[in-house]
């Protein structure tokens, strides 16, 4: 009885070891380490691109797991700094306000580190052609809206008008409204432009641009090269004929939309993820909008880097002998 009793004790203490070493029946398992991915709105281009991003790491980077949310520019930044999610999208402008502590930050969110970038979202002023708006001098005293506080595009026109001494008192009435309610405002001539972030044509303006047709301000070349030293936005090109009202390549600026991250997680883990990423970035084409696709390639990753990249990804950038932008140097 004794002997079986010791054997039996012998038994649980290998069982244990086995266990606390982390395998059993003579198979490693490596621990699970579970991210938080958090995106954009349901339909939306950050949702879908995050939902792809989380099977990626699921799917190809041993040892992790990764589960999509919805989110925001803003809220995202704020929720990776304070390791409430782990992973996720910004644009390089909210990313940069949030590193500097600028509105609507309230202090520097130093936890953030950078991955890469997906593709450059234009801001640009889409104006009803017949109201011949041409120069920033004729948005004054003209009914329009910057969109709804809190997106990014309303910020960056904000931004615009502190750099072209302009403000709101100058001019006409505001309307904080979405897309779908400012193209209904603009279709029934209730205001005169609309200032916005996003890929041209956007499909709720592409209705209005049916029945009066569309054109889009040129900004000062001055103010661009503000714009982008100050807020570490992107120049980039609108080709004639995105609306009917385009007549001519449009400059202006815009922003980098990419993947974020909080510093604590691994450089391994950050190196394979990066790697996972850029191996199958085909899967985000997929179910990028046409426009998109164009941009999502490894040669574009580096753009609108405004914070150190994670060393994770720094490592997978410099092997593949990559020039790093000096913002992007870790620390």
């Amino acid at each position: 009885m004794k002997k079986t009793f010791r054997k039996a004790v012998v038994a649980v203490v290998i069982l244990a070891v086995a266990v606390s070493a982390g395998w059993a029946g003579g198979k490693s398992e490596e621990k699970t380490q579970y991210l938080k991915l958090v995106a954009g709105t349901v339909g939306g281009t950050w949702f879908s691109g995050g939902s792809v991003m989380a099977s990626i790491i699921t799917e190809k980077v041993d040892g992790a797991q990764a589960s999509p949310t919805i989110g925001g520019g803003v809220s995202n930044c704020r929720d990776i700094d304070a390791n409430r999610a782990q992973i996720g999208y910004s644009y390089s402008g909210t990313a940069l306000d949030a590193w500097e502590g600028r509105a609507p930050f309230d202090k520097p969110l130093r936890n953030l580190r950078y991955v890469g970038n997906q593709y450059i979202e234009p801001f640009h002023i889409l104006a009803l052609a017949e109201k011949g708006i041409k120069t920033l001098d004729d948005l004054k005293g003209r009914p329009f809206s910057p969109g709804k506080e809190g997106f990014t595009g309303k910020i960056i026109f904000d931004q615009l008008l502190k750099e072209a001494n302009l403000s709101y008192d100058s001019l006409g009435k505001a309307t904080l409204v979405g897309f779908p309610d400012g193209a209904l405002l603009m279709k029934d001539k209730h205001i005169d432009y609309y200032a916005i972030l996003t890929m041209p044509p956007n499909s709720a303006f592409m209705d209005v641009d049916t029945f009066s047709p569309i054109d889009i301000l040129q900004l000062p070349t001055d103010l661009i090269d503000r714009m982008v030293a100050k807020y570490g936005m992107e120049r980039w090109t609108i080709p004639a004929g995105a609306y009917s009202g385009v007549k001519k390549d449009v400059k202006t600026v815009g922003y980098s939309g990419g993947f974020y991250c909080n510093k604590d997680l691994s450089e391994d883990l950050v190196y394979r993820i990066t790697k996972a990423m850029w191996d199958n970035y085909e899967r985000f084409v997929e179910v990028a909008p046409a426009s998109f696709k164009s941009q999502i390639k490894l040669e574009n990753a580096l753009r609108g880097t405004v914070l150190p990249l994670h060393p994770g990804a720094y490592k997978f950038y410099k092997e593949k002998g990559m020039e790093i932008p000096k913002a992007g140097i870790p620390q």
